[in-house]
């Protein structure tokens, strides 16, 4: 019981200096030091465990990984190509149902900051033409913008999930389609449902061209996406560098194709780069490290056993609560997974499918439900909605994503394999 006191007080810090402002990354390197502290472990070992963190290949992966996704958003963005992909979809499709979730889901193919905000504007004007109010605009941007969280090898919080899961980031996706499905489900029926699917092409689409235009418009914009993700799904190379050869590739493509200056890449890797996402992925996968060797899992394991708490509570309430409390998925997987994997892996190993459904489910519900999300905060803004009926959304949709991850855990068996 009183590891577990300790790993709360350790949280509560965490929290606490999030909620200062603080960047994940820095905050979870100083939960090492008070993990150090309060378990008796060595400073030699904190500053060996660092330094194995800073020099593992897995680390340096994600690293370049992520900085490189965000290099390619960018460049779809500077190049006007993911406002083409919006206006080509808008004339495209004449039912004002799908545009109104596609739009969203679409820019949330890549990950970009402020992406929220992107798409908030276009999902305004077709939620007028449907009568859709504030709170339901804001749930349809900020749902559907979402929905690839648990599938989508793009996103840097899924990569750091698989990662710590033992799974590799392709792969994922064979696990957790479920939760896909039922995200779409979630944002069809508490965000859709009844409403008129007719709608008028918007304003700011221009009235000239035929749909054959659009379509080429709509495949001469999007063409880097999809080749990255075929690319890192067919490449015939290690698993663990599909994902970063496809991109590389891809961007070798891109450059001379989109007449991208050495100047304009300098300027996105200086100034539009969030270099802190790099710091998340050290400190988190260095937290994890420290809670291994300093014997504060085990610690803490044995405390919950002993308790009788059941480990599925422990698998989901840790990361969902991490999640919540943070607004971040990567909090939700980092410091919930670091205490929860050794109850569902005792022995190490890839993480079972059922189990890894479970605990991602956890850090994915929490996180959405958080009123500390970014994109949640940054679109109950714009559209002025009030937060309770954006919950009356938002919490049922997010319960058929936990029932469906308990299913997906009760169907894979006790071994959760």
């Amino acid at each position: 019981m009183i590891a577990i006191l300790k790993l709360t007080l350790i949280f509560a810090g965490v929290v606490f200096l999030i909620g200062r402002k603080w960047n994940l990354g820095l905050v979870l390197l100083l939960a090492s030091v008070m993990v150090t502290a309060l378990f008796n472990y060595t400073f030699i070992g904190l500053l060996q465990d660092i330094w194995g963190t800073l020099t593992d290949v897995l680390t340096l992966r994600l690293i370049l990984a992520v900085v490189l996704i965000m290099l390619v958003g960018e460049l779809l963005r500077q190049t006007a190509s993911m406002q083409r992909m919006v206006t080509a979809l808008q004339v495209l499709i004449p039912n004002g149902l799908i545009v109104i979730a596609s739009l969203p889901a679409l820019i949330g193919l890549l990950p970009m900051v402020g992406g929220a905000m992107f798409s908030a504007p276009m999902v305004e004007e077709i939620g007028d033409q449907l009568h859709v109010d504030q709170e339901g605009k804001t749930f349809i941007n900020y749902w559907f913008r979402h929905i690839w969280e648990s599938v989508f090898p793009l996103y840097p919080s899924l990569m750091l999930g698989a990662a710590m899961l033992g799974i590799p980031t392709t792969q994922i996706f064979r696990f957790t389609w479920p939760l896909f499905l039922a995200a779409i489900a979630g944002g069809v029926i508490f965000g859709l449902w009844g409403l008129p699917s007719a709608s008028t092409p918007p304003a700011t689409v221009p009235s000239q061209g035929s749909h054959w235009h659009y379509l080429q418009s709509l495949a001469s914009s999007i063409w880097p996406v999809v080749m990255i993700i075929v690319l890192s799904l067919t490449l015939p190379i290690d698993e663990r560098f599909t994902l970063i050869t496809a991109i590389v590739v891809t961007l070798a493509v891109m450059i001379p194709v989109q007449r991208i200056s050495t100047r304009t890449l300098l300027s996105i890797l200086r100034e539009r780069i969030p270099w802190g996402s790099v710091a998340v992925i050290f400190g988190a996968l260095a937290f994890r490290r420290v809670l291994e060797s300093s014997g504060a899992v085990i610690a803490v394991s044995n405390g919950l056993t002993d308790s009788h708490v059941p480990t599925a509570a422990v698998a989901f309430g840790l990361p969902f609560i991490s999640g919540l409390l943070t607004g971040l998925m990567a909090a939700g997987y980092s410091i919930g997974f670091s205490v929860a994997l050794p109850l569902v892996t005792p022995m190490g190993g890839p993480t079972p499918a059922g189990w890894a459904v479970w605990l991602l489910a956890g850090g994915l519900v929490g996180a959405m439900m958080s009123p500390v999300h970014l994109c949640l905060g940054l679109t109950r803004v714009y559209f002025r909605a009030e937060w309770g009926p954006i919950y009356r959304r938002l919490l049922p949709a997010s319960l058929l994503l936990v029932g469906t991850a308990a299913l997906v855990l009760l169907w894979s068996g006790p071994g959760g394999g």
